[in-house]
């Protein structure tokens, strides 16, 4: 990542805290444990991967991008959709697959894109903890509806960024983050299929995987 990059992203957050949610961009090794259904999966999927920031993600996706998949990235900021713009999907085999259509960059929120049953895989950077209730519900709903049967849901979120915020937040942090906080710990009991912890990530993180049908969660 050039360090041009990483003050955009900086400069991203510092305009839209409660949009960018994070100080730093996602490591490797996040970006790894989020894509860690994905390659290994061998069949051609359908991705689609929401909150790409500076595509961190993105490029580990491109890396394991098969001759007959097909991405949508989904990134609403501005500043940030044009980095990747011209940097990971202008390259590689990122840039090969967009020149045949089988990429999309997509400059809306998640709610705009209308692709109902269509995803194997939805990968998520978004910040859930910095939204109120209704909007991570609804989020959810769209990525639910949006995904095929028996697809994978893979969001991380920071350790114990949540208790931190409950307990000690401000009074309105608390107000917000707490139903927030039960909800996500309700679709997390029902759906969660694994959990890995990513320690080498500022700040360490979960990478979370979710089945929207009747699993029980191995770890939360």
């Amino acid at each position: 990542m050039s360090s041009r990059n990483a003050l955009t992203f900086l400069k991203t957050y510092i305009a839209s805290p409660n949009v960018t949610g994070a100080v730093a961009p996602s490591s490797r090794g996040l970006a790894l444990a989020l894509t860690s259904p994905l390659r290994a999966h061998q069949s051609p999927s359908r991705i689609l991967e929401v909150g790409a920031g500076i595509g961190p993600v993105t490029r580990v996706i491109g890396d394991c991008l098969g001759p007959e998949d097909r991405l949508d990235v989904c990134e609403i900021q501005p500043e940030l959709a044009d980095v990747l713009e011209s940097g990971p999907l202008s390259q590689g085999k990122l840039a090969s697959a967009r020149n045949e259509g089988r990429v999309r960059l997509i400059r809306a929120p998640i709610q705009e894109v209308e692709a109902v049953g269509t995803y194997d895989f939805v990968i998520s950077g978004l910040p859930f903890t910095a939204f109120d209730l209704e909007s991570v519900r609804e989020i959810v709903s769209v990525i639910r509806s949006s995904m095929k049967p028996c697809g994978v849901f893979s969001y991380f979120e920071y350790i114990a960024l949540r208790a931190i915020g409950r307990n000690l937040g401000l009074k309105s942090t608390k107000e917000r983050l707490r139903p927030v906080s039960a909800f996500l710990d309700e679709m997390i009991a029902d759906y969660q299929i694994k959990r890995q912890s990513v320690m080498l990530n500022i700040p360490p993180a979960y990478a979370r995987h979710l089945v929207f049908a009747d699993a029980k969660s191995d770890d939360a």
